[in-house]
């Protein structure tokens, strides 16, 4: 049983914590560590105001609206913008390990099911582990190496999946193209216009990290076991799967679609037909996709840039104004802001992409945040900064009962 302690109460800008009580002691936390710090980081978190997300030092909405992949994963990866000599490094790295996918993994992803996309990375990555990191060890520059080969492999593997799994065409990399417009080639099978490459690549900017999310925690503490980043990341890849947390956009769309059809059933213009939609379904107490967030409680930034890209893509005048009516509408029923996924949804849906793989996208951004939080746990190679995490459970189950023979049982 725990015992009381009385603890010493700090102020910090994001408001009071108590300070660790002595050892032997225990501290119960609320249910899915809401509210808990668990540990300090220097990638990603929310600013001391709450309105907006940091990168390294940086609104996630300026970097997302500005910065391109290469720019805005080396600074999540290494804590600085690049500058010239820096950026074409990370640049040809990225773009040569897209092309250097061992070929039995190619031939694995044509054996996976054609079920949840996630899968197909999961496998790959598995498999990836054991072609270059069957003996591991925590050598820092190495650790950047992997890094970088995971987030130049994730579209591929989510593309090749796909397409493998459906119609049994492989589309394969092509290094001489950037990372994002190659990405979205691969998905949709055709060569994107430099406009739709841009919007697609600011989404994998927006998604690149977000604090100690589920699976970016996940990733931590699979981490802390000193295991390889490749076992982690797939653990990652696992917990984004999971519908509390990642496929809210893929949902988002889908209600959309829902309320296009039945627009057009009426007659009516889909902008004009949302609010009716959505306040049909709130009377119904049904779930609306794409609104509230734990940290932004008033306004995700992320929205804003999204935004300007929705403007800029097929039908942008429309999808805009439908998006801006929903947001009017749940914050004036539930007081609740939209978040990136609302907009994610329909600008992947403006570009032709399927919506299974809505999901797989936020992972090929989160990769390089996922990889960022591995070698931060691990100390960079200096493993003596990691700590395993083993929280302490609270058993309420029977005690007492005693083994008996299967004859004596009822």
């Amino acid at each position: 049983m725990a015992s009381k302690i009385e603890c010493d109460v700090e102020e910090t800008p994001l408001g009071k914590f108590l300070t660790p009580p002595q050892q032997g002691y225990y501290i119960r936390v609320p249910k899915g560590l809401v509210d808990v710090i668990t540990d300090t980081t220097n990638i990603s978190g929310v600013d001391p105001k709450g309105t907006s997300t940091i990168y390294r030092g940086y609104t996630i909405d300026d970097i997302g609206e500005h910065a391109d992949f290469y720019e805005a994963a080396h600074l999540i990866l290494y804590g600085h913008l690049p500058n010239e000599g820096e950026y074409k490094e990370i640049k040809n790295k990225i773009d040569t390990y897209r092309g250097q996918i061992p070929e039995k993994i190619f031939d694995a992803l044509k054996y996976v099911p054609a079920t949840h996309p996630m899968y197909y990375a999961q496998v790959a990555v598995s498999l990836m582990g054991q072609y270059y990191a069957p003996e591991w060890r925590f050598d820092r520059d190495e650790l950047y190496d992997h890094a970088l080969r995971l987030i130049a492999a994730m579209p591929v593997f989510f593309a090749a999946g796909w397409h493998l799994s459906r119609d049994g065409n492989l589309y394969r990399p092509d290094p001489s193209l950037p990372h994002g417009k190659d990405a979205l080639r691969m998905i949709i099978g055709r060569m994107p216009t430099d406009t739709e490459a841009r919007a697609f690549e600011s989404t994998l900017v927006l998604y690149m990290d977000h604090g100690f999310n589920a699976s970016t925690f996940t990733v931590r503490v699979v981490a802390s076991t000193l295991t390889d980043i490749y076992s982690a990341i797939a653990a990652g890849i696992g917990a984004l799967k999971g519908p509390l947390h990642g496929g809210a956009n893929e949902q988002a769309m889908a209600m959309f679609l829902d309320a296009q059809a039945k627009a057009k059933a009426k007659g009516v213009p889909l902008d004009q037909y949302i609010e009716e939609y959505i306040k049909e379904k709130l009377a119904k107490k049904e779930l609306i996709m794409g609104f509230g967030h734990r940290v932004y409680k008033v306004h995700d930034p992320r929205t804003d840039v999204a935004g300007k890209f929705v403007k800029q893509l097929k039908d942008g005048e429309m999808w805009l104004n439908v998006l801006k009516k929903a947001e009017e509408v749940m914050k004036k029923e539930k007081n609740l802001p939209a978040n990136i996924d609302l907009y994610t949804g329909v600008l992947y849906y403006q570009l032709g992409i399927p919506i299974p793989m809505y999901t797989p996208i936020f992972a090929m951004g989160r990769i390089v945040g996922w990889s960022s939080h591995y070698i931060e746990q691990v100390g960079e190679g200096d493993t003596k900064k990691n700590k395993i995490m083993r929280p302490t459970e609270d058993y309420k189950g029977p005690v007492g009962l005693k083994y008996v023979p299967m004859s004596q049982r009822k």
